[in-house]
């Protein structure tokens, strides 16, 4: 099953195609079911941000392929590889509404008609320049200035998604509060399932996962190493011109583009 499309989305008929497409397969397929969906930024596929950050990754979420990392003195590939592994498998992205479990009972084309919606009600922005950062224990791209149009069209996607959101059970929200959350947090995971939302969000594109333990000689050469491969995207500005349609297959597999809305032009 693939819905990937290189251009933006624009009308209900290009979005009822690829839909048609999903319901096919999951009608030929009735043991396959979309595990989770989400609402992420991810650049144009053939832009310098897209093509750096899936080489960075070694996989691409758009093409839904494998891809050669890049070569460091400092760092062996299999290194590389394990701290970029957990990152990989949610593809190169900044997250606008965490993934989530479509609520029972709420059928499939809900989703398309969900960011349609908000694609067609919102505009383009252009982001803050960005920089590489330390995001607790682990390393990615974010604005070096805050935005407060950024934050409103966040809090917009996680206002429009939500309703379609099966709620967290009891167990979920007791993993999730094992990392320690303010009380601020803790109220927005009550709310909208997620703790980073509304004033708690930072727009971020990860570039790696957990790097608790590494030695400080380690940890800088990462560092050194993500500054040296995306120095040709650092300190330029962002364009933030389209929503993607992310969905997870199964639970703890590759989550994939499925499908890209187009704001409207500002």
């Amino acid at each position: 099953m693939c819905l990937l499309s290189d251009g933006p989305v624009t009308s209900q008929a290009r979005w009822s195609s690829s839909l048609s497409l999903l319901a096919v397969h999951l009608t030929t397929m009735p043991q396959v079911a979309i595990h989770r969906h989400a609402a992420y930024y991810a650049p144009a596929r053939h832009s310098p941000l897209a093509q750096l950050g899936a080489q960075w990754l070694g996989r691409c979420a758009q093409s839904r392929r494998a891809m050669r990392q890049p070569d460091f003195p400092t760092i062996s590939p299999e290194t590389l590889h394990a701290r970029t592994a957990a990152a990989a498998r949610y593809g190169w992205h900044a997250t606008m509404k965490a993934p989530f479990a479509l609520k029972p009972g709420t059928h499939m084309d809900a989703i398309p008609r969900a960011f349609t919606s908000l694609a067609q009600s919102k505009k383009a922005l252009t982001l803050p320049p960005l920089t590489l950062r330390n995001m607790g224990d682990y390393l990615a791209l974010v604005p070096n200035a805050p935005s407060s149009a950024l934050q409103e069209l966040a809090f917009d996607c996680v206002r429009t998604l939500h309703p379609l959101a099966e709620p967290l059970s009891d167990q979920q929200l007791v993993q999730r509060r094992l990392t320690r959350l303010t009380a601020s947090q803790d109220a927005m995971l009550l709310q909208w399932s997620y703790p980073f939302v509304g004033e708690e969000f930072q727009w971020h594109m990860t570039l790696t996962g957990s790097l608790s333990g590494l030695m400080d000689g380690e940890l800088q050469a990462l560092r050194e190493a993500a500054l040296q491969w995306f120095r040709p995207v650092l300190n330029q500005a962002v364009e933030l011109d389209a929503i993607c349609w992310f969905v997870e297959p199964v639970a703890g597999g590759d989550l994939y583009e499925a499908q890209r809305f187009a704001l409207a032009q500002a």
